[in-house]
């Protein structure tokens, strides 16, 4: 719902809902751009705000610098736009470990629940009671809410990638694991897995043993087989990555964060806001 948006302007709900309706989106549920600007803020695409508007409270978003660019990448790199949503979709409770950030945990272990499975056919029903058992076990203080649809709606995330980690036949959703990503996909799985899961120094040697391949695979939703075609690719791609030979196995050294995307610092406290009800005049 972000792509339509002006660079530096302040929104409104009621503006976001006019936005939709004149590019064909038919809003239905008053609380669905509410959802998707805390969402989008979460990301760290935009911004929330609230205004006081007479006796009541009127909540506004803007996009951040890291909206705008995935804006702009949208209209020049449909592949590439697609692969970084899916990136922050799936790293951002990984990053945090923060509750806030829970909505995301239920993405991320869709993809790493079908990518241990595939190549196989996507059972919604089973896959929905496999999550909500795990959930039970990582937040024992509140109940799985999520259902059938909530695991459904991810799907359509992973059906656009290209190429496509789901495919659908009639009813049936068949998984397979993709020959490739985009290799700033593939960039940004490696500083997750050295900066975040790893927890690693930058400059310092990551060896590349089968688990290690295994996350970042999972990051990208990539067949293993085709890793070391990433890491070639990614090489010739970005800067600051660097390949070594050690006596047993290859290390792959990050020189720093990705410097080609504002990324956010999920592990930052941020204000986290909603719009009100009524808060529209």
């Amino acid at each position: 719902m972000f792509l339509p948006l002006q660079a530096g302007q302040w929104y409104t709900r009621a503006q976001l809902i006019d936005i939709l309706h004149e590019n064909g989106c038919d809003v239905e549920g008053e609380h669905i751009v509410s959802y998707n600007t805390l969402t989008w803020s979460l990301l760290g695409l935009g911004e929330l705000k609230a205004r006081k508007a007479g006796s009541s409270t009127r909540s506004m978003f803007r996009l951040t610098k890291l909206g705008r660019q995935l804006i702009d990448t949208y209209s020049t790199n449909f592949e590439l736009f697609y692969d970084l949503v899916h990136f922050l979709f799936y790293s951002a409770y990984r990053r945090s470990q923060a509750l806030k950030y829970s909505r995301f945990w239920l993405y991320s272990m869709v993809c790493d629940v079908i990518w241990e499975d595939a190549p196989a056919k996507v059972e919604t029903l089973s896959l929905t009671n496999r999550l909500q058992i795990e959930f039970l076990k990582i937040f024992p203080a509140y109940d799985a809410s999520f259902n059938n649809v909530s695991v459904r709606n991810i799907f359509s995330w992973l059906q656009v990638l290209t190429p496509p980690f789901l495919s659908k036949e009639g009813v049936k959703v068949y998984a397979t694991r993709r020959n490739a990503c985009t290799p700033q996909l593939f960039h940004l799985a490696l500083d997750l897995i050295y900066n975040s899961i790893e927890q690693l120094e930058y400059g310092t040697s990551l060896a590349m043993s089968q688990p290690q391949i295994e996350a970042i695979c999972k990051v990208c939703l990539l067949d293993p087989e085709r890793f070391w075609n990433m890491v070639s690719l990614t090489k010739m791609t970005v800067s600051g990555f660097e390949l070594r030979q050690g006596q047993w196995e290859k290390a792959i050294v990050l020189e720093g964060p990705p410097d080609w995307i504002s990324l956010p610092d999920f592990s930052e406290e941020q204000e986290e806001g909603n719009f009100e009800e009524g808060d529209e005049v």
